[in-house]
């Protein structure tokens, strides 16, 4: 909060308290809802943000209010990311000798004999894991640019479903000032006039929905695709060559139930990965791009982890 209140000093030579710039991020106006009669209601005036946009900066602000979570010991690089696959204890990180890192079960639930891994060991093999899901760079161009000119088609057809969503989504914007003026007329009750402004107000919200699905899902799923593609294509570079935290990053985001036995990674892809990895894996280039276009890859990403991504 303070370097966004800063910023704004230095670029635009505004002062604002960070409980002003609090009130600005968390306002819903910018995006199409304004409080009105102690309701919140879609209002007529321009947007100057998505939604989307809307609601990542609620999920950072969010997350910049939980106390950091704090290691007993050191931060090791898969401390809390690896369950043992024979027991289902979690993979505990231990340093020896002041050097050499290990991980080993342990083996809460009972002793199992269970062996010791190399830190070095698990990366290495973390590393071949996301080999499986490299996309030659030709073909995830080739994707990408099939999805864009989708994307714009779309785009044309979706500006006119727009408009005529505008037009009516005023229709009952004129109604319910029309209705007010009655109101202050006497010619109807307040009654009346809120049980109208009620039902107008519910036709709204609906068309705004409308509205906002028609500009933003095409679109979603277009720089979620892109994104998903690039990382695919780079993924094991990216690892090997990125800090501990964006390893983590990287791990999160592309598996989940990774347990550890017999000195083997065990491990299921996150959704948007496993089509991916199923077609590197039989070199089906053309089934990953019919995949693609027709929808059929589904995301389980938030657009602030995407982005957290481009930073690795």
């Amino acid at each position: 909060m303070l370097e966004i209140r800063n910023k704004l000093v230095e670029v635009f030579n505004l002062k604002c308290t960070k409980s002003k710039v609090d009130q600005i991020l968390k306002n819903p106006f910018y995006h199409g809802i304004m409080l009105y009669d102690g309701q919140l209601h879609p209002h007529k005036y321009d947007r100057v943000i998505l939604k989307e946009f809307f609601d990542a900066v609620q999920e950072v602000k969010a997350g910049h209010n939980k106390k950091k979570f704090k290691y007993a010991r050191l931060p090791y690089l898969y401390r809390g990311l690896i369950k043992c696959a024979i027991c289902g204890c979690m993979i505990t990180p231990e340093k020896k000798k002041g050097q050499y890192v290990y991980y080993h079960c342990t083996q809460y639930q009972g002793k199992h004999e269970a062996r010791w891994y190399t830190e070095d060991k698990l990366t290495q093999q973390f590393m071949d894991i996301f080999s499986q899901i490299k996309v030659p760079q030709a073909v995830a161009e080739e994707i990408t640019q099939s999805l864009k000119e989708s994307h714009e088609d779309k785009k044309h057809f979706q500006k006119d479903l727009h408009e005529r969503y505008q037009t009516e989504y005023q229709k009952y914007e004129i109604r319910i000032e029309r209705m007010y003026e009655d109101m202050l007329d006497g010619s109807i009750t307040k009654s009346f006039y809120e049980e109208k402004r009620k039902e107008y107000r519910a036709k709204q919200e609906i068309l705004e929905r409308k509205m906002s699905n028609t500009r933003e899902a095409d679109e979603t799923y277009y720089i979620n695709a892109n994104y998903v593609l690039n990382l695919a294509s780079r993924a094991r570079e990216l690892f090997e060559s990125s800090e501990p935290e964006q390893k983590r990053i990287l791990i999160n985001t592309a598996l989940q139930n990774l347990s550890l036995s017999d000195e083997n990674l065990h491990y299921d892809w996150i959704k948007q990965f496993d089509a991916i990895a199923e077609s590197v894996n039989s070199s089906s280039w053309l089934r990953l791009k019919d995949a693609f276009r027709n929808r059929e890859v589904e995301f389980e990403i938030s657009r602030v982890e995407l982005e957290m991504l481009q930073h690795v």
